[in-house]
C-alpha cells in the first residue's frame, strides 16, 4: 500500500469516526443537528473533524514511515561493527548504492 493511498484510508476512517462521535454527542443532548438554526454549528463541526483527520492521518503516517525506515536501515550491517564479515558486508551495500548512484 502506498503512502498517500494509507494517509487517505486513516483519514476518511478517523472522519467517520469523529463524524459519528459528533452525532453521536448531538443526540445525547437532544439536539437535532441538522435543525435550521444548529445546522451551521454542526457543520462547522464536521468541518473542523475534517481537518483534524487529515492532520492526524498525515502525522501517523509519517511515525509509521519513519518506523519503517529506521527498520531498513538496521538490517544493513554497520561499518563499526567488530565483526570482520560485518564490515565488509556494509562496504560492500555502500559500494553498490555509489554504483547505482552513479549509474543513473
Amino acid at each position: 500500500m502506498s503512502r498517500k493511498s494509507r494517509t487517505a484510508l486513516y483519514a476518511v476512517l478517523a472522519f467517520v469516526l469523529m463524524v459519528l462521535l459528533i452525532l453521536s454527542m448531538a443526540w445525547y443532548n437532544g439536539v437535532n443537528p441538522f435543525h435550521p438554526r444548529t445546522r451551521m454549528y454542526w457543520l462547522a463541526a464536521v468541518v473542523a473533524a475534517l481537518y483534524i483527520s487529515l492532520r492526524g492521518a498525515i502525522f501517523v503516517e509519517r511515525i509509521q514511515y519513519r518506523r519503517e525506515r529506521k527498520a531498513e536501515e538496521a538490517e544493513t550491517p554497520s561499518r563499526l561493527s567488530a565483526n570482520v564479515k560485518d564490515r565488509m558486508a556494509a562496504r560492500k551495500a555502500r559500494v553498490a548504492a555509489a554504483r547505482k548512484k552513479e549509474g543513473k
